[in-house]
This record gives C-alpha cells, structure tokens and sequence, in this order.
C-alpha cells in the first residue's frame, strides 16, 4: 500500500481503509509532512478532533503557511468551541491574502461581530471580481444578505440570498444535478416499493446494534437533540451527518441511474441486504471500532431509508425532529448548506418539503419506532420531553443531561455549533414572520402551508 492508493480511499470516502494506511505509512517515515496533513484531514472526517488537531499542528510546524492547513485547523477549532484560536487564524489568512473568502466566511460564522464595516464593504467591493470562483462570489453575497437581515432590509436580504444560491449550485452544477436526479425522480417515486434480495443474513453483529436516527429537515432541532443525548450516562458515540446509509445504497443502484442509457420506467429499486450490510457496517466502524451496540446517525435524510434501515437493524429507532414548515423552510434559504443540492431556490425546498411530508404520512401507518419532537414544545418543556426521548431510546435520564451545553467534549460540524453551547431559550413563533408574505404563492400549490 502507498500513499497514491490511500488518496484514492479518501477521494471514495472510505477513511477507515485511508487511515490504515497513513499511520503504517507515518511508522516507517516520521518526517513525511503529507502524511501529517493526509492523517489530519482523515480524523476530521471521522469526527476525532482532538487528533485532527494534533497532526494539523504537527504538519504546520513543517510547513507554517500552507493556507489549506491554516483554513482546516481553524475549522477544526471552531467545532470544539476553540472560537478565539480559530479566530486568530482566519484573521491570519487575511492579512496573508486579503481576498481569501472562505477566511470571512469562518468569522462571520463565529461571530456576526468579527466583521467590522470595514470587512464587509470591501467584500461588497470585490464581490464581482472574475479572479474569484463562483463559489467565493456565492460566499461573498451570502455574507451581504446577512448585514442586509440585520438592518431588516428583507427584500435586499433575498435578492442577495438569491445570487448566493445561483453562484453555489453551480459552482458543483454537474453533482448537484445528478443529486437531484436522485431525489426527484428516483428516490421519491420508489420509496413505497424497495425490493431487497435477502440471502444469509444472519449477522450476529448486526442482531446486537440498536442505533438512533435522527431524521428530519435541516434546522429542525436536530443537533440539540443529539447533544442531549450524548450527554446521557451511557456516553454513545455519535457519528453526525455521516450519510453512511444513503452512500451505501448509491453503491448499489448508482452504476444503474447514472448510466447513459438508463430507463426510468423499468427501473426496479433493488437492494441486496448482505452487500449494503457490509458496506454499512464497515462504513460505521470506521468512525469506533469497538461495536458499540448503541449509536446516533444524525444524516437527516434517512427519512428516505427508513425502511431500508430497518431491514438491516431490527432494533433501530428513529427521532424525528420537526417545527412549523415555513419556520424551517425560510431557515434553510437564510443557511449555507452548499452540500445539500435541493436547499438553493424556494422552488427545490418547497418540493422536497413535499416529498418529505410524503414519505412521513407513509411511514406513520408501519410499525418502525419512529419518534415525533416538535422542537417548539420541546423547548417550552425540555425536562418533560427529553425524560419521553430518554425512555424512547432505553437511555438512563438526569437532570444533568440538560446541562449539556457545560460539556468540554461536545463538538459538532453543524451551523449550530454556537448555538449547542448555550442553554435552550424558548422557540420564537415571530422569528420569520418578515418573509410569509412574500411566500403566499405558494400557498396555492401546498396544502399543508394552509394547516
């Protein structure tokens, strides 16, 4: 094994095989700065921040100005609450380059306040710069819309909200599109028809697992949820937004959808178990090789694999996480979620709102131990409820759990990362009201806008 073919398990996410590697690579040459960088960026992705740290720091004493490391580390920083050392270096990053976006960009996330006026009208200024990609065009006015919000200049928010969704989507337009492809007609018209080919399935590894999923919409409450229950005596590992499930079963039917001469009408959703078992299995123990048998996938569309899931773990049981459909809407248009292709015109997200409401309505008439926690009435009563999601899932409850936001190890690589760190505050019902009027035409198309 070398360094050429640990690149390529990286490149197809397969950061268990990638990892193996570096470190036996790392035991025969200690000084080989690439292998520093490389075991970095593995333990990032497998949500080992604390190691992810080291060997960032490890490769920069080596190469002390690799903007990429520099931009990693900060990263990596923020998402265990390191704000004012994450903060000292994407300031570092703009004063070596005053046109490095992404830099912006992590202050703004840290904290509105790090961009002086000074910062954002330069960013106005440059805004339409050719030298800059598409994607730092898109950070730029998503930044914008953000000073535009603060002064309550809604209508100049959403114009600039608008460029800053056109620019991301095609800055990955061939992924996006095929991700949409996938959601919009694949995915949507099959998830009442999954034909699985079972053989020998008797997986006495599988038999003992009874992981926790939490799925849902973005902006939901999710990562709230998570942090409380990570916080329980029983100490689960939580593997994020990991997108091991759905990963798995593109494994399968990708070579089919995606190839020039696919015929979606005789298309068959065919999902063999002892293969996507496997896959999921492996994919899972990369993050803990210890099999626990408990354990949190927070990837919220598993929506879609609900049945799928249970097919592989019996024992699984799902949290869905919810709130008002327009609160979540309008919240998921203000965010970046470059990775998400639906999440980029009004249009996508009302359509997959549609479709996941769908997929619910469907699941809600089986048996397949599915949890609903309106995040409103959560946080008017956390005790109550979290006691209902603690017994849900067979955890030890006390009150401690409610003080998670005091926890040292509590990271996360979701938008709310700040947010998780202080006490729950009460839902606001007022919060997106500015914009419900200038979504009335959809009203008309959606009957649950109406409920």
């Amino acid at each position: 094994m070398n360094l050429v073919q640990a690149q390529k398990f990286i490149e197809k996410k397969d950061f268990g095989k990638a990892l193996d590697i570096f470190l036996e690579i790392e035991k025969k040459d200690s000084n080989d700065e690439k292998v520093f960088f490389y075991l970095g960026l593995i333990y990032f992705e497998l949500n080992n921040y604390k190691k992810c740290i080291f060997y960032y720091d490890k490769f920069l004493k080596k190469v002390p100005n690799s903007n990429s490391a520099l931009y990693n580390l900060a990263i990596a920083k923020q998402f265990v609450g390191q704000t004012e050392e994450a903060k000292e270096i994407y300031n570092r990053l703009i004063k070596k380059n005053k046109k490095n976006i992404r830099a912006y960009y992590g202050l703004y996330v840290l904290d509105r306040t790090y961009l002086s006026d000074e910062k954002l009208n330069y960013l106005d200024q440059i805004k339409n710069e050719e030298k800059l990609s598409l994607y730092e065009k898109g950070i730029i006015n998503f930044i914008l819309s953000k000073k535009e919000k603060h002064k309550k200049n809604y209508k100049q928010e959403l114009e600039y909200l608008k460029k800053f969704h056109s620019k991301i989507f095609k800055s990955n337009y061939t992924y996006n599109l095929t991700s949409q492809f996938y959601y919009n007609k694949i995915i949507i018209n099959h998830f009442k028809k999954f034909q699985f080919i079972k053989k020998n399935n008797n997986n006495k590894i599988i038999e003992g697992l009874e992981p926790i999923f939490i799925i849902g919409l973005p902006r939901s409450g999710s990562t709230l949820i998570e942090s409380i229950l990570t916080s329980s005596v029983e100490k689960i590992n939580t593997y994020g937004e990991c997108h091991v499930v759905n990963m798995s079963v593109l494994d399968q039917i990708g070579p089919k959808i995606y190839k020039k001469n696919f015929n979606i009408d005789s298309f068959k959703f065919e999902i063999n178990l002892n293969i996507i078992s496997k896959k999921v299995l492996d994919r899972y123990f990369q993050f803990n090789k210890k099999n626990n048998y408990k354990f949190i996938d927070k990837s919220l569309e598993n929506f879609f694999n609900v049945e799928i899931i249970k097919e592989i773990f019996p024992k699984a049981k799902f949290l869905h996480t919810y709130r008002k459909p327009l609160d979540s809407i309008m919240s998921i248009y203000q965010s970046m979620l470059s990775d998400l292709s639906w999440t980029h015109t009004f249009e996508d997200i009302f359509n997959y709102v549609d479709n996941y409401l769908k997929v619910l309505n469907y699941l809600k008439d089986k048996d397949y131990n599915i949890m609903d926690i309106n995040l409103e009435k959560f946080t008017d009563n956390s005790e109550e409820m979290s006691k209902k999601i603690f017994d849900f899932c067979n955890l030890t409850w006390s009150k401690d759990i409610l003080q998670f936001y005091e926890r040292k190890d509590l990271f996360t690589k979701t938008l709310s990362f700040n947010q998780i760190r202080s006490k729950i505050s009460k839902y606001n019902n007022e919060k997106y009201q500015p914009y419900f009027e200038l979504l009335n035409d959809y009203k008309k198309k959606y009957d649950w806008l109406n409920n």
